[in-house]
């Protein structure tokens, strides 16, 4: 099949280029940085110089049969930048979608689980639940979800929790903070999060892609193995060998620290690494998620325990020379 994959440069978009590219598809991958698309051209994508902001202009594309749209900000300088990348942007690639003389099968959107929102302490969210999302990366990921179903051709959003693999630069905070022995977590009762490797989560973006149902559909893809922030820790300890002290912190004292490291940020021109929205995400008392849904409609399994995920996860770094 012919793919056209925005955010290809990216963490999961190399991930699943190289799958496609191996069993033979053909990829085009929107562009906004050469340097960065060197392994792609290396690989015989076919490069779309430019960004996200092409989609608003009237312009040509060529056709496809799958449309992966991955491209987007999880920590924004600027929360207009939620805004921007993940909402409007989506609309404009729909509308520019529709403008073109031929319609994909289908469109793949990347939502998150942020879009749903903290799940309750005891269960796990399914697609039939009404989403409450708590922070403006969550937010805009809802409002696009909700557009795209008014698109003329086919639509699949899914909704990725914790993303797991080697080479993810979300997680390599915490692997950062495991290599300086010291970390922190809220305090109280353990957060429960539902994850995903990224061997995983490609296979589940492969088979939702070769979907030929009509209409649209809502996916979440998350392992059946759901894991709480202890858990995470000490598989953290494992993973990279070594002690680490895990300091419980009120959730105040967090909520702070994420007002004096955005000012300091902002001030100095740094990237931020600990905002209002992960002290949202953090302070929830689980984000979890049931993906029945896609393994009984599509026959999609995942592989990887958390164990092995963390394990992979810590070698990439060292592979990349990242710890």
């Amino acid at each position: 099949m012919r793919y056209l994959i925005t955010g290809g440069t990216g963490f999961i978009g190399g991930h699943l280029i190289e799958r496609l590219v191996a069993e033979g598809h053909a990829v085009t991958a929107l562009v906004r940085s050469p340097h960065k698309a060197k392994r792609l051209e290396e690989l015989g994508v076919t490069l779309l110089p430019g960004d996200l902001s092409l989609f608003a202009d009237e312009v040509d594309l060529d056709p496809v049969d799958v449309v992966v749209h991955l491209a987007g900000v999880v920590a924004a300088q600027d929360p207009d930048q939620y805004e921007a990348i993940n909402f409007t942007a989506v609309v404009d690639l729909m509308d520019c979608l529709e403008r073109q003389a031929w319609s994909p099968k289908r469109l793949l959107f990347a939502s998150s689980l942020a879009a749903a929102g903290p799940s309750p302490a005891d269960r796990a969210w399914t697609e039939a639940d009404v989403l409450a999302p708590i922070e403006p990366y969550g937010e805009a990921k809802m409002r696009a979800e909700q557009t795209l179903k008014g698109a003329s051709f086919p639509v699949t959003s899914f909704r990725p929790p914790i993303v797991l693999g080697p080479g993810d630069p979300a997680f390599l905070t915490l692997f950062k903070a495991g290599m300086s022995r010291v970390g922190v977590r809220v305090l109280g009762p353990a957060q429960r999060l539902s994850w995903v490797f990224v061997d995983d989560l490609i296979s589940a973006i492969v088979r939702m892609s070769e979907d030929t149902r009509d209409g649209d559909y809502t996916y979440y893809t998350s392992s059946q193995e759901v894991v709480d922030t202890d858990r995470l820790w000490n598989a953290l300890r494992r993973a990279l060998n070594r002690s680490i002290l895990v300091i419980p912190l009120p959730g105040w004292v967090l909520s702070l620290a994420a007002s004096v490291a955005t000012r300091g940020s902002a001030v100095l021109g740094l990237h931020n690494q600990l905002d209002h929205k992960q002290v949202a995400q953090m302070r929830a008392p689980a984000f979890v998620c049931d993906s029945e849904a896609l393994r009984t409609d599509l026959g999609w399994a995942t592989t990887v325990g958390f164990d092995d995920a963390m394990h992979r996860t810590a070698d990439g770094y060292r592979k990349l020379g990242w710890l």
